[in-house]
């Protein structure tokens, strides 16, 4: 069988793209207006190995804000399962900082990632991360 070029210039860009590491979403925002940044790019994400992240958090006028780091959920939304671990997460040296250890991504896909925590005033802060591996 013989392949036309643009058959095959069109799966070649389809097959890339559908699984090219994707950098976008290095924010997310909560209800409340804080907003975690993820240090790390997506394209720095191993797959098949545990890392860590790296998170700052702060308000809605860009002040570092401490909070207190609840359970770290996530995984595979289209495969309908969850991480394979269970990440911990950890207050760093500065205000706002924090150490995300434990996280793996085993497969290419896409992924999501949620972390929350409470303020002084326990409302609810939580953060959603998206990107594909």
């Amino acid at each position: 069988m013989i392949w036309s070029p643009s058959f095959i210039i069109f799966f070649s860009v389809f097959f890339h793209n559908a699984f090219a590491k994707s950098p976008e979403n290095n924010e997310a925002v909560s209800e409340f207006g804080w907003m975690a940044q993820r240090v790390q790019q997506a394209e720095d994400l191993p797959l098949n190995q545990i890392h860590s992240w790296q998170l700052m958090i702060t308000d809605d006028k860009g002040v570092a804000m401490n909070c207190s780091p609840q359970p770290v959920r996530g995984g595979m939304p289209a495969h309908r399962h969850g991480l394979p671990t269970q990440p911990q997460w950890h207050h760093g040296k500065e205000a706002g900082s924090y150490r995300i250890d434990g996280l793996k991504f085993q497969m290419p896909g896409l992924w999501q990632v949620v972390f929350s925590c409470k303020d002084d005033r326990e409302r609810d802060h939580e953060f959603t991360f998206e990107f594909i591996l």
